[in-house]
């Protein structure tokens, strides 16, 4: 298995394709190019009819898969809202790999079995090992998705991110093989000699106390411990330090407990959602997931300190407890966090090279929801950086 990755921040897209093939050629040597994965911002979208077609000829491989994005990350460097184009390429010996898209109205309905999810991917034989996922926000509804996958697939890992840098219907691309498509969803069953860890941070840290969820309907909740969420929420502001509310007018989530057995503290992950509105009249709140009766919440704040910290500690035992050689890794963040909550570019990129690992190649890109797992089942998640982490079986 081997892994190497480019990336230019060229203006001029003949440019940059120019200078990443060549760069990718080189690396490769005289190995063959199996997989290439790219992202391309969205300055190059006069291009994405032509960008799979050309990296497909110009480094002869096999399999091209991507999509579009606000910003790439490659080489150490994240490229926030400016022109790029990152690519990783694979030379990937006893590995299947079969790409794949679909559309909205190409999903199975809930009464169908995992056969028809199985037909919609094109999986043959055996449960893939891993599903990579690159979604159209606009265009596919990503939460259904991932549970008819998690329902068809139940011991693969699901990774991935939604595409953007457009900014409504039809602006985002997916990239598969020689086709361009700007709906629906593309991805990748990856099966053979190879194993995935991933690793997600989230931005957020917790305020007020956990609270459970007494009356709700859809993802609407009427009452929490039995008060109405805005008197709930005015409690936490009146206890709060003034720099936390200055904070929660702003940068208040909500998170949903996701395992509520466990008795490790340290080990507690919530799901954080947007809060979409306050209904100050019936003092209902709405947030952007479903939610039932019984179900333990605990408000959050995005911080910029607490998403470092996160990162770092994350990295720091993810580091002492793996030992295997990492051979690459596919980096998701969101758009909302980057500079624009940390303060500064390549936060997370740096600290993940010189926790990590400097020598193996880390692509990504900046994405609208980040994919991944938590416990048995495959979530869409805002405000993470999420590592999706390549390792050769011994």
């Amino acid at each position: 298995m081997f892994w190497c990755s480019s990336v230019s921040n060229s203006p001029s897209f003949d440019r940059a394709l120019e200078d990443i093939t060549r760069d990718i050629s080189v690396k490769l040597g005289n190995k063959k190019a199996d997989l290439a994965i790219v992202f391309i911002s969205s300055h190059h979208s006069s291009d994405y009819e032509e960008v799979s077609k050309k990296i497909k000829n110009a480094i002869n491989c096999d399999k091209v898969i991507g999509c579009s994005a606000s910003g790439v990350i490659g080489e150490g460097q994240e490229f926030e809202y400016l022109p790029g184009i990152s690519i990783i390429v694979a030379s990937l010996p006893n590995v299947k790999i079969t790409p794949f898209h679909f559309y909205q109205d190409e999903l199975p309905s809930p009464d169908e079995g995992p056969k028809s999810w199985e037909k919609i991917v094109g999986n043959v034989g055996k449960d893939p090992e891993t599903i990579v996922l690159f979604p159209d926000p606009f265009s596919i509804r990503t939460e259904y998705v991932l549970d008819g996958l998690d329902f068809a697939f139940p011991r693969s890992k699901t990774i991935g991110a939604l595409a953007s840098g457009g900014n409504k219907p039809g602006q985002n691309a997916l990239f598969v093989n020689e086709k361009t498509y700007y709906k629906g969803s593309c991805g990748l069953l990856i099966t053979g000699n190879f194993e995935l860890d991933i690793l997600v941070a989230q931005s957020c840290r917790p305020i007020g106390e956990p609270m459970i969820v007494t009356q709700s309907s859809n993802n609407v909740i009427h009452e929490l411990d039995g008060e109405l969420p805005i008197v709930a929420i005015k409690n936490i502001y009146d206890k709060a330090s003034e720099e936390d509310k200055e904070n929660m007018n702003n940068a208040l989530q909500i998170g949903m407990l996701m395992d509520r057995l466990s008795n490790n503290r340290e080990k507690i992950q919530y799901m954080i959602r947007n809060i979409s509105s306050i209904d100050k009249d019936t003092g209902s709140i709405t947030i952007g997931e479903s939610i039932t009766d019984g179900q333990i919440i605990q408000f959050h704040l995005r911080d910029s300190g607490v998403a470092q910290e996160e990162l770092k500690k994350l990295l720091s035992e993810y580091h002492q407890e793996k030992s295997k050689t990492i051979k690459s890794t596919l980096m998701f963040s969101s758009v909302g966090r980057g500079k624009y909550l940390l303060g500064k570019s390549h936060h997370d990129i740096n600290l993940y090279k010189n926790v990590i690992d400097n020598n193996s190649p880390v692509t990504g890109f900046f994405s609208n929801g980040e994919i991944s797992p938590i416990g048995d089942r495959t979530f869409l998640h805002g405000y993470t950086s999420s590592f999706a982490i390549f390792k050769e079986k011994k």
